[in-house]
């Protein structure tokens, strides 16, 4: 797991105008595989507006250092939870490099995404450093239901840890 995400949501609220490509950049510390991708379910926290009917959702794991989509799955009301997070299975393990950035994101769909998260440090996976909150468009903001590399950053060195977001 890369976040360990509360299920209070550390003082954020779900919510939801549309869907959006969301997730997160970072590297690895060591070679390590990936071998499941998660998507946010509202149903799963504690945050007020949570019960609705979680949507199956696109998934995707990016190479951004060379462009590459890695992975990607659906995500289903029906596959395991882990905190506020639903995992589907890979078909095969991802090996991640230390020399290249990567990109895990999902398409929200009509699914609620957490809004004004406030994480810290200790709550990523000392296997990753957290490089930024990801997302498509200017400023983040485009809407999307199809699955895109993603092209917004809102990096933690220009930001300090209000870049953590966790949807």
């Amino acid at each position: 797991v890369a976040l360990k995400v509360p299920v209070s949501g550390s003082g954020g609220f779900n919510y939801t105008q549309g869907s959006y490509l969301e997730g997160f950049e970072f590297t690895v510390n060591s070679s390590i595989s990936v071998t499941k991708l998660g998507a946010y379910d509202s149903n799963l926290s504690a945050l007020s507006s949570g019960s609705e009917s979680f949507a199956t959702v696109p998934v995707a794991l990016y190479d951004i250092s060379s462009h590459s989509l890695l992975a990607s799955a659906s995500v289903n009301a029906s596959d395991p939870p882990t905190g506020v997070y639903r995992y589907a299975t890979l078909s095969s393990p991802i090996a991640l490099k230390k020399s290249d950035t990567y990109a895990v994101v999902w398409v929200s769909l009509s699914d609620y995404y957490v809004a004004s998260p406030t994480l810290v440090a200790s709550d990523v996976n000392p296997a990753i450093t957290y490089l930024a909150m990801a997302g498509y468009g200017p400023g983040g903001l485009t809407m999307s239901s199809a699955m895109v590399e993603p092209d917004w950053f809102y990096t933690v060195s220009a930001n300090g840890l209000s870049a953590i977001n966790y949807d």
